[in-house]
């Protein structure tokens, strides 16, 4: 993430389409956004085992790459013995572009990574 002359941390756009590069992590941010979804919403990792794939295999990639990814950057906070995911600090930060990308779900191609 990058320093703005105001001294408001930002994320860079490179970072912010690294982050938002897999399906997965997409999925876990959108769930936070989610407009049922209240800013200190508690979310159950589980949930996120949904995804197409092996759980114990999916579990592992969650557990090992994707939560810690979105943690390291303040996009989440994880607990990983809780099994539970809350908006992090700098969840705000993303939120717009996620607002974004919803809104104009129709005009992204479906095969779009």
């Amino acid at each position: 993430m990058t320093q703005k002359s105001s001294g408001v941390r930002d994320a860079s756009l490179s970072e912010l389409f690294e982050i938002l590069s897999h399906e997965y992590r997409r999925q876990i941010l959108w769930g936070l956004a989610h407009p049922d979804a209240c800013a200190d919403a508690t979310i159950r990792t589980a949930r996120f085992t949904e995804f197409d794939g092996e759980p114990d295999v999916l579990q592992l990639a969650l557990s090992h790459n994707h939560f810690p990814k979105l943690d390291d950057h303040g996009l989440v906070d994880w607990d990983p013995e809780a099994e539970t995911l809350t908006r992090g600090p700098r969840f705000g930060e993303i939120e717009p572009f996620l607002t974004l990308m919803n809104d104009n779900r129709d005009e992204i191609p479906q095969n779009w990574p």
